[in-house]
C-alpha cells in the first residue's frame, strides 16, 4: 500500500492528477524571508513591477534574503525579472 501511495503522490506532483502547478494562483509567491517585516507586501511588489513594464503579466513573486522582491513578468513571448525593494518599493 505504501508503494501505491508514493506512486499516487508522484503522479499528483507531476501534474497528472488534479493538483498541478497550473492550478496555483498567479502570481505564485515564494517567501525566503518573512514578508511581514517589510512595509511593501508581495502583492504590492507585483503591482509595482507590473506598472514598470506595461502590458506585462505577473508570473512569480519571490522575496529574497536581501529584502528585495524578484518579480517575474511575461511580456508577449518573453520573460523578464524586475527587482522591487521590500522597504522602499523602488524598482532596481
Amino acid at each position: 500500500m505504501l508503494v501505491f501511495g508514493v506512486l499516487i503522490s508522484g503522479i499528483l506532483a507531476c501534474g497528472i492528477g488534479p493538483v498541478s502547478a497550473r492550478s496555483l494562483p498567479l502570481p505564485f509567491i515564494q517567501l525566503v524571508e518573512d514578508a511581514s517585516q517589510f512595509p511593501i507586501a508581495p502583492s504590492e511588489a507585483a503591482v509595482i513591477a507590473k506598472d514598470s513594464v506595461p502590458g506585462s503579466k505577473v508570473l512569480n513573486v519571490k522575496l529574497l534574503p536581501s529584502g528585495v522582491y524578484a518579480v517575474t513578468l511575461k511580456v508577449g513571448g518573453s520573460v523578464t525579472r524586475v527587482m522591487v525593494d521590500a522597504t522602499s518599493g523602488a524598482v532596481t
